[in-house]
């Protein structure tokens, strides 16, 4: 299935990832994200494509999913966290969770791209341009992101092949790769 994800310029470019617990789907997805919504809509939140992770070089907990949302502005994404709904219902997130990273801006640009299901894409998150790999989109962080973990960083999406393979495969412990897999809208 082909997709399309509308980048906009205008909103903020959220790049997040992270695991749920074994068994604790129906947590997330059933209860922490219905009860959230209106929250997100509240604040600007978009969901452009979400996905699986199949790999990464990231040490420690393996991720399995991400996503990438507009959020309307870095503020609005700070008053979420400190809304007491918000705060009401975390809990039923965190203890659903092995880990999630979330809070990574990138600066967007007006922009539509299409993107399979059937096919896997890489992540790239680096200080430099990857020559390697024909990009769809290549972005920098944000200097006022919430989470600055990638200060200095581009992020780059692209169709994963034989040179994304060697990235994910060389040591490194300044790169990030992530094998990945848009899902189909639900």
């Amino acid at each position: 299935m082909t997709l399309q994800l509308t980048i906009k310029s205008e909103p903020k470019l959220e790049f997040a990832f992270g695991k749920i617990t074994k068994g604790k789907d129906m947590q997330v997805f059933g209860e922490y994200f219905p009860a959230v919504a209106p929250l997100f809509d509240e604040y600007g939140c978009q969901q452009i494509g979400s996905f699986a992770i199949l790999a990464s070089n990231r040490t420690g907990i393996s991720p399995e999913m991400g996503s990438f949302t507009h959020w309307s502005s870095a503020e609005n994404f700070k008053r979420f966290y400190s809304d007491s709904r918000f705060i009401k219902v975390k809990a039923l997130r965190d203890e659903a969770l092995d880990f999630l990273s979330d809070g990574h801006f990138f600066s967007a640009l007006d922009k539509v791209i299409e993107v399979s299901t059937d096919v896997d894409y890489a992540i790239i998150i680096t200080k430099e341009k990857t020559t390697d790999l024909t990009p769809i989109l290549t972005l920098p962080i944000e200097t006022n992101s919430p989470e600055q973990t990638y200060s200095g960083k581009l992020i780059t999406l692209s169709l994963w092949n034989d040179n994304a393979d060697k990235l994910l495969a060389a040591p490194s412990t300044e790169d990030e790769v992530f094998r990945i897999r848009f899902n189909e809208p639900a």
